[in-house]
């Protein structure tokens, strides 16, 4: 098993593991599949999925959805960059995005975040992809820990990540820019260990 040193601890790298599917059974996380391309297009063009996550580019249409799926999600799980998932509840087509990003393999850590349809934001919905994903980061890859960033004024995405053991790490003016108004925004740090999740 490939592995990266860190800190004694060793995090298992993505390119030698399958994509799981974690359930809690309600919400499952799993592979990105091409018919996931409906949610994918419309969580490009949500104005709050926009506003709050930085670098989310509107596709064109369902098609160019559907090549996206095809080309990223695995070459960046394969090149150990990202980790993607499409977030469903019960037996439905998926409803939103969960990933670890910014991988470092030497510190062990990720950054985890997620995005929901409207249909399907709730604290339940929301609080259990995050904790799915924060999971596998754990117990998949050995992380240590995961960092979140939330715009300051985002404060339902500060709510879920407490939920689930996220602790207020910090503040970083200016961090991000949003993909819709490209506004700067300040936000605010939470990280993660082990022990705390929830």
């Amino acid at each position: 098993m490939a592995t990266a040193q860190g800190k004694g601890l060793v995090m298992r790298l993505l390119s030698t593991l399958p994509v799981p599917t974690l359930t809690d059974g309600q919400v499952s996380i799993r592979r990105p599949e091409a018919d996931d391309a409906a949610t994918v297009l419309a969580g490009s063009r949500d104005p709050l999925v926009r506003e709050f996550m930085q670098g989310v580019i509107p596709h064109q249409d369902e098609a160019a959805a559907r090549r996206w799926l095809a080309e990223v999600p695995g070459a960046l799980w394969a090149r150990d960059r990202a980790a993607y998932f499409s977030v469903v509840v019960g037996d439905g087509p998926s409803v939103g995005w969960a990933e670890l990003v910014d991988l470092r393999p030497a510190e062990r850590a990720a950054e985890a975040s997620i995005w929901l349809l409207p249909e399907a934001r709730s604290l339940k919905v929301a609080a259990s992809a995050l904790r799915l994903i924060c999971r596998f980061g754990f117990d998949g890859l050995g992380l240590g820990h995961i960092d979140a960033y939330a715009a300051r004024d985002n404060m339902p995405v500060q709510v879920v990540g407490a939920s689930i053991g996220f602790r207020r790490a910090g503040y970083r003016p200016g961090l991000f820019r949003s993909s819709r108004t490209h506004t700067l925004h300040d936000a605010v740090h939470a990280t993660l260990q082990p022990a705390d999740l929830c």
